[in-house]
């Protein structure tokens, strides 16, 4: 495998960025505090003249505690679920000679969980003990990885890796019983068909794509809510160009119900370009070209930011009017290097499904976020690691609020986690159904580069994201009829 090529999948990965609970979970609800106010007795203006007693109030019963689940004898119940400890593993490709620390956001994201659930008093009445494993861009580390929890964990916890392309392990690892039950994966980036359909994985940001697949047409749920709010907001007919993200045939696939739900929102696409971050900036100068000879109002990048960086620069310096397109752009393009890049990223509108960063304190989960990675502006990778450990939290919490702590095995994780079909990170993330994998959050927020930073601007509201069933569209597609133009 040539460095070069290694090199041009890597830009791929950064454009697939694309929540009271037993034992020490979370309690949201703040406690009621009773006040008694005396009032004096009128003035008769004769002291001698006694008073009737006031009659003694009844003595109230005591409320009755609540039972402590975790008053019990503890048992190892589970691979990975011991007496006094739940553990998990992180996997993502981090270290690796040609982009070092790559995914290391979500190792920060996960391992700032553990701590801080450990903190309020650990998950399931037990500590959490969490381990990482490097899949090092690496299709047999990414296997290892998975043989690995089977082996030692109740389950993954913020699985980052671009090589699932086989989950064969992950499915049939045997339980505490020797049950084919499988590990639990709670991950935030799937990009490979495998990974994706795997009947134990659970995608925070969800595939929104059919499974089981194959070839052929596929059904897809598409996010349309970004553009069809442009379109209204600017009161143009938008009209230009896609970037995909063709590194890779898994995320080139990942932009064919995009651009069709689009076009079907009434978006014209005059040229979808494949890109890759390999690209200098000199050859987007044909795309600079086909702005003009369209007289293209809309560039929409399913890229990642270095791409939209590459194209606003060429086309400044071609002497394009940047104000005269409207340039919209994924989670993405949600990085402190965009915003390096001055005034050409000016005026750029980037969209997302979670509440942003700046906004700690409007969500107190985004808040415990914030405070215990203690970065002003982490990695998108650590905000999903975060959410895949909230999620576990809330399935866990489910089985010890029905049946106790010693209820906690795999096989009713993935039951529990099944069930699920409407999470939203306690508030901080548009709600995700973990019934179908042909499903997206329906809803998102649109920031503007405006002075160097990042200005909400729609919804208007801080802490808020518009949601609703007309922000997504069910489209039927076939990604291998599929090519970018080049």
């Amino acid at each position: 495998m040539s460095k070069k090529l290694v090199t041009r999948w890597l830009a791929a990965l950064l454009t697939l960025a694309v929540l009271a609970s037993a034992c020490g979970g979370r309690d949201d609800s703040a406690a009621d505090t009773a006040t008694t106010t005396t009032t004096a007795a009128p003035d008769t203006g004769d002291d001698d003249v006694d008073q009737p007693d006031e009659p003694d109030e009844p003595d109230q019963p005591d409320e009755p505690d609540e039972p402590d689940p975790c008053d019990v004898t503890l048992e190892a119940t589970e691979i990975g679920v011991s007496e006094d400890e739940i553990t998990v593993i992180i996997m993502a490709d981090s270290d690796n000679a040609l982009a070092p620390g790559l995914f290391e956001g979500a190792r920060v994201g996960a391992f700032a969980w553990a701590d801080d659930v450990n903190r309020r008093g650990g998950l399931g009445c037990r500590t959490v003990n969490i381990e990482f494993w490097d899949s090092m861009l690496n299709p047999t580390e990414t296997e290892n990885g998975f043989l690995k929890a089977c082996s030692d964990a109740l389950a993954l916890v913020g699985t980052t890796v671009l090589f699932g392309t086989s989950t064969d392990d992950l499915e049939s690892c045997a339980d505490i019983n020797g049950d084919p039950t499988g590990v639990p994966d709670l991950a935030y980036i799937t990009t490979e068909v495998p990974h994706q359909c795997s009947s134990v994985s659970f995608h925070i940001s969800r595939p929104g794509a059919s499974c089981p697949y194959e070839s052929g047409e596929r059904d897809y749920t598409a996010a349309i809510g970004p553009v069809t709010w442009l379109a209204e907001h600017t009161g143009e007919d938008l009209h230009g160009l896609y970037l995909v993200p063709s590194d890779l045939p898994s995320t080139t696939a990942s932009a064919v119900p995009q651009i069709a739900a689009h076009e079907q929102a009434g978006v014209i696409y005059e040229k979808a370009f494949g890109v890759s971050g390999a690209l200098p900036q000199a050859s987007f100068t044909p795309f600079v070209q086909a702005i003009r000879e369209n007289e293209s109002n809309f560039v929409y990048n399913g890229s990642n930011d270095a791409t939209m960086a590459k194209l606003l620069n060429e086309a400044n310096d071609q002497g394009l009017d940047l104000s005269s397109v409207n340039w919209l752009c994924t989670l993405s393009c949600y990085t402190p290097a965009f915003l390096e890049n001055g005034d050409v990223v000016e005026g750029v509108y980037v969209w997302m499904f979670f509440l942003p960063f700046e906004e700690a304190d409007t969500n107190e989960e985004l808040s415990n976020f914030m405070t215990a990675v203690d970065d002003d502006f982490p990695e998108a990778w650590a905000a999903g690691a975060w959410a895949d450990g909230v999620l576990l939290e809330a399935a866990v919490n489910g089985i010890v609020a029905a049946d106790g702590p010693n209820a906690i095995t795999r096989a009713r994780l993935l039951e529990e986690l099944a069930g699920i079909s409407s999470f939203d990170v306690n508030g901080w993330w548009g709600a995700a159904d973990f019934a179908s994998t042909n499903s997206i959050s329906d809803c998102f927020m649109v920031t503007q580069i405006q002075d160097g930073e990042y200005v909400r601007i729609h919804p208007e509201e801080r802490g808020t994201l518009d949601c609703g069933e007309d922000n997504v569209l069910g489209v039927t597609a076939d990604p291998s009829q599929f090519t970018p133009d080049s």
